[in-house]
């Protein structure tokens, strides 16, 4: 088992510092996607509140919780990725994917008051039309759903 310092600059090593970008491209050896189209993919609300090249203008509008929103839906659309990548690449099972959501739905159902932004990605989410499910079902050791 390495050690965490013997690959931390390495590229290759998702162990110790994830680039989740690099990881989903195969280190851009087949076609990348966006951040934002990735998560349209998978049914998530994607860009919440304005666009990376507006972020400038932003601090300088001293728009600061804007900036601070538009961050933190990108913080939840990565980490939701994160989540499914992780099971889709053995480092988590579905229990844990789905433990991993129910924490993330928890903590934006207790922040929604004071950050509208985790409400309007939590419903945005909820009301996305693809067939991505948010769970994933629980199979049995016979292949059948658990109990």
């Amino acid at each position: 088992m390495a050690k965490k310092w013997d690959s931390y600059s390495q590229r290759f090593a998702p162990d110790w510092h994830c680039n989740l970008m690099e990881q989903l491209s195969d280190y851009k050896a087949c076609a990348t996607m966006k951040l934002s189209e990735m998560a349209l993919a998978l049914g998530l609300p994607g860009k919440i509140g304005g666009h990376g090249s507006e972020v400038e203008a932003m601090v300088r509008r001293g728009e600061i919780e804007s900036v601070r929103a538009y961050c933190e839906a990108d913080c939840l659309n990565l980490f939701a990725l994160y989540v499914r990548w992780a099971l889709l690449s053995g480092r988590t099972d579905t229990a844990g994917h789905n433990a991993s959501l129910e924490s993330l739905i928890d903590c934006l159902e207790r922040e929604r008051a004071s950050r509208a932004h985790f409400g309007e990605f939590l419903e945005g989410w909820r009301a996305t039309k693809r067939p991505v499910p948010m769970f994933l079902p629980i199979l049995a050791s016979n292949g059948k759903l658990a109990a």
